[in-house]
């Protein structure tokens, strides 16, 4: 028999395993949640914190980044039509460390590109080459290649590309703007513009066929930032165009009469934004916009000035004579009229003598109402000061000192001449406030700018404009502006704009030692309710009634109907 004590033994024996047992289980147990929880975190660690790194390196694994364009905010046409970022063009780009070089890889190139390639293939950076033979089969081809792609490039400018001038140009190794609009809203155009463009490759950085380009943008791109101009793109192309037919130097402004907006702004001569290194040691000028940056000397389009200083001073009526003998003398300096070979206009009124370009009679008349009145009158139609057109190029031109006036320079400044000189942009503000009935309503040329998504950032409010002269000022000297089509120094484009108001200008300046003769007209139409002003300079064009009245017509007559 078993004793007590035996029995005992044996029962503490059986719990100490019991609870050796127990421990042992619980420690498996802690050991088990330990790894459990371990790997929950490392789980976490890598999906939740590193997780968005470690997608980005998958992802650039098999991403191959391709150049496709500047990387910038557009700029838009009244009616959202594109002014830049308008056209694309296809592209072979090659990675020249990866690139297989072969007989048919080379064969292949030459096919699609037509440019003998093999020595620049030792360069470091992608090569860019354009495709002007799309060969299909050459194509599928060198999309199997490695380092090899073919896309469609983003082109800023076009190679036809509307209003140069007005938008301007690049530094494209910096994108950063140099002229025109592209300068003035640089830092908006450059805003929150960042996205790149790539390929999906496998392991030997091959394009995978099927799976095409994607484009991989931040957050933040939708807040990029685009110009939306009040230029018109079509009245842009009609008067580009038509410009270009006979002439080659000089500068015409179209502006919408009602509200200042600047519908078309032309400069010539042209260049080519995509090609700008090649002006910059010219001597022509091309990069300059001659709308807004270069001054020249009015002629006698400067006697609409005249005329309103005259009438705003009480001091004449449009009924005061004056005789025209052909020339008139002030302090031994002879200043001939435009009738100096026939003898003189004789007796006319302000009407006749501002339809017939009178420089007798309207230099008598600068000297009846002095100099400074016209000068101050100048100035408030703007001459001699900025017409803020937003682009940082703009001059002020300049108007002469009052000294300058006190002599025989009233007679140079009564008729356009002597040291007066204007741009383009700012006679046609000047024409822009007869046609408002002496109201300024300023120059616009930006209308809105919007996000990626189309919405409106900001918005530029047309002022309701400030009264330069009165209405009844404004009133006759439309009627004389409208009798020099009618009967006067533009009467030979008559036939077609009776229904218009104008001034012809021929101004004398000197280049390299010798006499000039630039060629202006300024006008509006319809000449009841004025829709449109026309203002054209021709440089060296000689007689503004014989060479700017003409083109104003044919302007004039496609902007009737611009279809």
């Amino acid at each position: 028999m078993e004793s007590r004590r035996e029995r005992k033994l044996k029962k503490n024996q059986s719990v100490a395993v019991a609870e050796l047992y127990i421990n042992r289980v619980n420690i498996l147990r802690v050991i088990l949640i330990v790894i459990i929880v371990s790997l929950i975190g490392r789980l976490y660690y890598i999906q939740i914190v590193k997780g968005p790194e470690l997608y980005q390196c998958a992802k650039n694994q098999s991403f191959k980044e391709i150049p496709n364009g500047i990387k910038r905010g557009k700029i838009y046409d009244r009616h959202m039509n594109l002014l830049t970022n308008e056209y694309t063009t296809k592209y072979l780009v090659i990675f020249p460390q990866s690139f297989p070089i072969t007989n048919n890889s080379i064969e292949a190139i030459k096919v699609l590109t037509k440019t003998e390639i093999d020595k620049k293939l030792v360069a470091t950076r992608p090569l860019k080459l354009e495709i002007v033979n799309d060969d299909k089969k050459a194509t599928e081809y060198v999309k199997t290649l490695k380092g090899a792609f073919v896309i469609d490039y983003n082109e800023r400018y076009s190679k036809e590309q509307l209003a140069t001038h007005t938008i301007g140009y690049l530094i494209r190794v910096d994108n950063v703007g140099a002229s025109g609009l592209e300068k003035r809203y640089d830092e908006i155009l450059k805003e929150d513009q960042d996205y790149r463009i790539g390929a999906i490759v496998d392991a030997q950085k091959r394009m995978i066929l099927g799976k095409g380009y994607q484009k991989f943008e931040q957050e933040s791109l939708k807040n990029g930032k685009n110009l939306v101009t009040t230029l018109d793109s079509n009245i842009q192309r009609i008067v580009e165009k038509e410009f270009d037919k006979s002439y080659k130097k000089g500068s015409v402004v179209v502006l919408d009469v009602k509200t200042g907006d600047v519908l078309a702004m032309v400069s010539r001569p042209n260049f080519d934004p995509n090609n700008v290194a090649s002006y910059l040691k010219n001597n022509s000028k091309e990069l300059y916009n001659k709308a807004i940056q270069i001054a020249y000397p009015p002629g006698s389009i400067f006697k609409i000035i005249v005329a309103a200083a005259a009438l705003e001073s009480n001091e004449i009526d449009e009924n005061n004579e004056y005789d025209c003998i052909g020339y008139e003398e002030i302090e031994g300096t002879k200043i001939k009229c435009g009738s100096y070979k026939t003898g003189g206009h004789g007796k006319l009124n302000l009407k006749e003598a501002f339809s017939k370009s009178c420089n007798s009679y309207f230099i008598q008349l600068g000297e009846k109402i002095g100099g400074e009145k016209i000068l101050e009158m100048a100035e408030k139609f703007g001459l001699g000061a900025k017409t803020n057109i937003e682009l940082l190029e703009e001059t002020n031109g300049n108007l002469a000192t009052k000294d300058y006036v006190k002599g025989a320079g009233v007679g140079n400044i009564s008729i356009g001449q002597g040291t007066i000189e204007t741009t383009p942009m700012q006679i046609a503000k000047m024409t822009s406030i007869i046609a408002n009935e002496g109201i300024d309503k300023g120059i616009h040329l930006i209308k809105k700018i919007v996000n990626n998504d189309g919405d409106n950032v900001q918005t530029f409010n047309n002022i309701d404009g400030n009264r330069v002269i009165s209405k009844e000022t404004a009133k006759k000297i439309g009627e004389m502006m409208h009798s020099v089509v009618i009967e006067g120094t533009a009467k030979n484009i008559a036939t077609k704009m009776s229904n218009s108001a104008g001034k012809t200008g021929s101004a004398e300046s000197i280049k390299q030692g010798e006499k000039i003769v630039h060629a202006w007209f300024t006008g509006y139409f319809p000449y009841k309710e004025p829709k449109y002003i026309v203002t054209i300079f021709i440089e060296e064009g000689e007689a503004g009634g014989r060479v700017a009245a003409p083109l104003f017509e044919k302007i004039a007559t496609r902007l009737k109907d611009p279809k």
